[in-house]
């Protein structure tokens, strides 16, 4: 990719990495689980890694986006807080097959960061819940989101696809995208 080189932030995506939901089996018991796998099949350090996760289940047959967040003290450390967030879910869906993908942010010499960028995860977690709600409406997670789900950009974000103007479907065609969130009903008179 032009503009890019070595020195500047690199996040490096693993998985997707099954989670075990299975009836009966613990929260704490399946982190341990998903740990002591990820020490045969993840480089060394990725657990304490810090950077932004996107945990995935299966919709209608295909992979989506369910839960977008991030971590500065490691990954490891995160997913423990997260029980509740698990237990919503699999209340709602008992059968959910679910998978996440780590976003591990890399120092400049290439080793896992184990420093707080705070802010530059803070952008990329952001920019992900915003793709995510493109994808997923029903995402989990809205932190971050009162603005993707209330703001109307004609052509790109929550507009009236057939009551498009000429300049909005312009607009729409050069990115490409039509970002619709759930969002409350927004009056234009």
């Amino acid at each position: 990719m032009e503009g890019l080189s070595l020195g500047k932030a690199r996040y490096e995506v693993f998985g997707p990495f099954p989670f075990n939901t299975a009836k009966g089996l613990r929260h704490r018991t399946s982190l341990r689980d998903f740990w002591q796998e990820r020490t045969t099949d993840s480089p060394k350090g990725l657990s304490e890694a810090i950077g932004v996760y996107v945990w995935t289940i299966k919709q209608r047959g295909r992979r989506v986006p369910w839960n977008v967040g991030m971590t500065a003290k490691g990954f490891q450390k995160r997913f423990p807080n997260k029980e509740a967030t698990f237990l919503r879910l699999l209340m709602d869906k008992p059968d959910a097959e679910i998978e996440v993908y780590l976003l591990a942010r890399r120092s400049k010499a290439g080793k896992f960061s184990k420093t707080s960028q705070t802010r530059l995860s803070n952008w990329l977690e952001t920019m992900l819940i915003g793709a995510s709600i493109g994808v997923n409406s029903d995402l989990y997670n809205k932190a971050k989101s009162k603005f993707l789900r209330t703001t109307v950009v004609d052509g790109y974000l929550n507009d009236d696809k057939e009551g498009r103007s000429g300049a909005a479907k312009s607009f729409n065609a050069l990115f490409g995208t039509n970002l619709v969130g759930k969002r409350k009903h927004v009056s234009t008179g």
